[in-house]
């Protein structure tokens, strides 16, 4: 285990700062322009301008000092991602649904800032070398959701294609923003977010369903469901029960593997306290494959493939012995040949040869398909009735990432996601093979679980799953590419002197004989 709040021995140079100037000017031209638009939205929109126009108010000054603390230390952008990200459903149901906006606004800000970082240090971006064929592998994938060649750019085309880019460049984001740095505040962040998230879903319990649906006004199948047993679900501030599920899934692998003893603790506690509260079966099992790779992780491989094998044949036998109905009044049929109604969903992805070569257009079937406006979407909430219930045959109920992008574009972006997932894959397990670098083997972890929750996610891009998952992944590869080269491996016909924290001096040598600090850019070795 490695002490995220111990910071490397070794730091990174500063990120280079804009030379300080007079901004009364500018800052009095954007409080005018923000004034003004507030003053427009009270005539556009009198229902809903006053709101509005003081959230543009209090909004844009938060926004600019905010943008500004992450230009100074980028480091803190997990503590957005992780705050924005978990909050936003509970936000749109209880202030607006514009405010689903901010995830939007968030992700381009961020990505901005790594525009700007690479601009002014473009030698930044070698760090992306390693990853070259998953990288290229996702801009084929983001190529075929742009040209769509079996549908049309409208609004499902646009909805799927702008979550997919959101979520690969929160990927690319995390790699490349702050690094080591940036995955101790990552870890701090889900100290003090999922703890909430416990108690808070526990708190939603002790209410009831009555409560929740009549008095809190949850919807009856997203934010509140039941379990097939008749127990409660619930969400926290999620959209969903599987979404928190998946939350603390993300949390007990950096606990695993990369958190201190007290955030170890406290995030499996509550990681615990959360699937109680969710019961969700997939989330349990991840947890399950998390301990296997911890087990290899410790030096028990043999043992972890046995109790993996063990775990595969107990799962075979549950599913051959329990039996289910696809929807109601359908007969009872054994799990292992229905997988809950899963095996049908997933046989729309396909439809024939032409199908399965270009795919049936992007958002045409799906969670894109119920999509035909560019507005901002309501979040769900109690009306009075009883939402319709998707099930296995429904066109808009795929229910399945691989599905999803099957039927998107076709057997060329199922094989670029499969290879980019394999490359990455490769990445990790060839950084983890030395069992020093608690990074690689979290990301490990975090990959393994993915690979299995996104088999029953709706898509790769759900929000917020996908924005979490993506993200939490990015951070930890660019963990486990700066270690790498912060690791000083001086050239064997020098000898290695004492004065610098790779033992080089600080001056009198070129560049050349210090390969590890050359590619991560060290002042104390120079």
């Amino acid at each position: 285990m490695i002490e995220v709040e111990a910071r490397p021995t070794t730091a990174s140079l500063p990120l280079p700062s804009v030379p300080p100037r007079d901004l009364r000017r500018p800052a009095l031209v954007a409080g005018a322009l923000v004034v003004a638009g507030a003053a427009v939205l009270l005539v556009v929109a009198p229902g809903r301008g006053p709101l509005l126009a003081v959230g543009l108010l209090l909004g844009a000054p938060l926004a600019a000092g905010g943008a500004y603390l992450l230009y100074r230390r980028p480091e803190l952008a997990p503590w957005g991602a992780v705050l924005l990200f978990s909050t936003s459903a509970e936000l749109r149901l209880r202030v607006d649904p514009t405010v689903g906006l901010l995830k939007d606004a968030y992700v381009a800000l961020l990505l901005a800032l790594v525009m700007v970082y690479a601009w002014q240090r473009p030698s930044m971006l070698r760090r992306l070398r390693p990853l070259a064929l998953p990288l290229a592998a996702f801009g084929v994938l983001v190529g075929m959701y742009v040209l769509d060649p079996a549908g049309e750019h409208g609004t499902s085309w646009l909805f799927g294609t702008r979550l997919l880019v959101q979520v690969l460049a929160l990927l690319l984001i995390g790699i490349l923003l702050a690094q080591r740095s940036a995955l101790v505040q990552l870890v701090r962040a889900l100290c003090v977010v999922l703890p909430f998230e416990a108690v808070f879903a526990w708190v939603q319990h002790a209410a009831g369903v009555q409560a929740l649906v009549y008095g809190w006004g949850y919807e009856y199948g997203a934010q509140v469901r039941s379990t097939s047993g008749g127990g409660l679900r619930t969400s926290g501030t999620f959209e969903d029960p599987f979404q928190l599920a998946a939350l603390a899934v993300l949390a007990l692998a950096l606990a695993v593997f990369v958190a201190g003893r007290q955030q170890r603790v406290l995030l499996i506690v509550s990681g615990v306290a959360v699937l109680g509260a969710t019961s969700v079966r997939t989330a349990m099992v991840q947890a399950g494959l998390l301990l296997v790779v911890y087990a290899v992780r410790r030096g028990f491989g043999r043992e972890a493939a046995a109790l993996g094998a063990v775990a595969a044949v107990a799962g075979v036998l549950f599913l051959a012995t329990t039996t289910s109905a696809v929807r109601p009044g359908a007969p009872e049929e054994p799990l292992l040949f229905t997988l809950n109604g899963r095996s049908d969903s997933w046989s729309l992805a396909v439809d024939g040869w032409q199908s399965f070569v270009t795919g049936n257009g992007v958002g045409a079937r799906g969670t894109g398909s119920t999509r035909t406006s560019t507005g901002v979407s309501a979040p769900p909430a109690y009306d009075g009735s009883a939402p319709a219930a998707a099930f296995a045959g429904d066109p808009a109920f795929l229910d399945s990432s691989y599905a999803q992008v099957q039927s998107d574009v076709g057997i060329v972006g199922t094989a670029a996601l499969l290879t980019a997932l394999a490359g990455t894959a490769m990445f990790v397990v060839r950084r983890s093979r030395d069992g020093r670098d608690d990074a690689a083997w979290a990301a490990c972890g975090v990959l393994a679980v993915s690979l299995v929750d996104w088999i029953g996610r709706s898509s790769l891009a759900s929000y917020t799953t996908g924005f979490l998952t993506l993200y939490v992944l990015g951070v930890l590869l660019g963990a486990v590419r700066t270690k790498e080269q912060l690791t000083c491996q001086p050239t064997p016909n020098r000898r290695r002197r004492r004065g610098t924290a790779c033992g080089w001096p600080a001056s009198g040598w070129p560049r050349r004989w210090c390969r590890g600090c050359w590619a991560g850019w060290s002042a104390s070795c120079w």
